[in-house]
């Protein structure tokens, strides 16, 4: 099991937003007593104003003029103290503090040992109708580093992570030495290891068929799919979002010793983004990633890179 420790930005973001809660849920108990207070102070006036008019203390034109301003004059304190309450409960529903998944990797320190993991020296990848886009690669990651191969568009990037997948198309020579496909784990912007058929609790089932079903409620409870119709969801009904944390979830219940990470912060929202980043942080193994993003590369604890240079050929 692995510790997870609240990054200084979540614990400074929920900390802001409960500070603010706290405050707005102030200032509407004063404005509800303001409104209670007024309610008393209108009666009282009322019952004052009706009081002078039954002993005549007030010419009856003048009274019925106090009386009538006085009955205005609490219907505007009234309807100002109504919209403030209503503006408060607008900002309220708005404020939420976000929720932090906590994962639990089927892999630990004492499983990735201390070896090189990936070591290609010479390489050649292509495709049979290209079969030479990249030449002379030369990448060494030991276990448990976390890597970044950077490179412009065309460079052979997705040329280079296939190789490393041993996909059938890629046709490559030289020395390449990696982890058995099983203990490879890839996840994209298009989570493509996702059967859009399966729901989210097949999904889960068939990356730990060994568990339990309360196992994989408790597992897929931890990356907040909490409800049935959450649980019995289909893979293609899912939001981008809920894609990356059902993702995040079949990468934790079945943890591979390298994971490859090709541009996963492509269009997701900021919440995504720290629900990625927070995983990933915690995950034990080694990462090899392609990403523009810096700050994202710096968050998940990159120290190095591998830069493609060679153009197509």
């Amino acid at each position: 099991m692995v510790v997870f420790i609240f990054s200084h930005e979540i614990r400074t973001k929920c900390t802001s937003i409960e500070q603010e809660v706290s405050r707005l849920n102030k200032q509407k108990q004063d404005i509800h007593t303001a409104l209670m207070k007024e309610q008393v102070r209108a009666a009282k006036s009322r019952s004052k104003g009706e009081k002078n008019i039954a002993q005549r203390k007030w010419p009856t034109i003048v009274s019925d003029t106090k009386a009538r301003n006085a009955q205005e004059t609490s219907g505007r304190k009234k309807a100002d103290i109504a919209h403030k309450k209503q503006d408060l409960r607008d900002r309220l529903s708005e404020l939420r503090i976000p929720e932090v998944i906590l994962p639990k990797f089927s892999l630990n320190a004492a499983d990735i040992g201390s070896y090189t993991l990936v070591s290609i020296i010479q390489g050649v990848a292509g495709y049979k109708n290209a079969p030479c886009i990249l030449h002379d690669i030369s990448l060494s990651v030991g276990s448990g580093e976390r890597v970044a191969v950077i490179g412009d568009n065309g460079s052979g990037k997705s040329t280079l992570i296939k190789a490393i997948l041993s996909d059938p198309e890629i046709i490559k020579s030289g020395s390449w030495n990696m982890p058995k496909i099983q203990d490879i784990g890839y996840l994209d912007q298009h989570y493509a290891s996702l059967a859009p058929n399966k729901s989210v609790l097949e999904i889960i089932q068939d990356t730990a068929p060994d568990w339990e079903h309360t196992e994989v409620r408790h597992h897929l409870n931890d990356f907040l799919f909490r409800k049935n119709e959450e649980v019995n969801a289909l893979v293609s009904n899912l939001s981008g979002g809920e894609k990356a944390r059902l993702s995040l979830a079949q990468i934790a219940a079945h943890s591979p010793k390298l994971l490859i990470l090709d541009e996963v912060t492509n269009n997701l929202d900021l919440e995504t983004r720290q629900h990625i980043i927070e995983v990933l942080k915690a995950y034990p193994g080694t990462i090899i990633v392609i990403s523009h993003d810096e700050d994202f590369l710096e968050e998940v604890g990159v120290s190095g890179r591998h830069a493609l240079t060679n153009p197509p050929h």
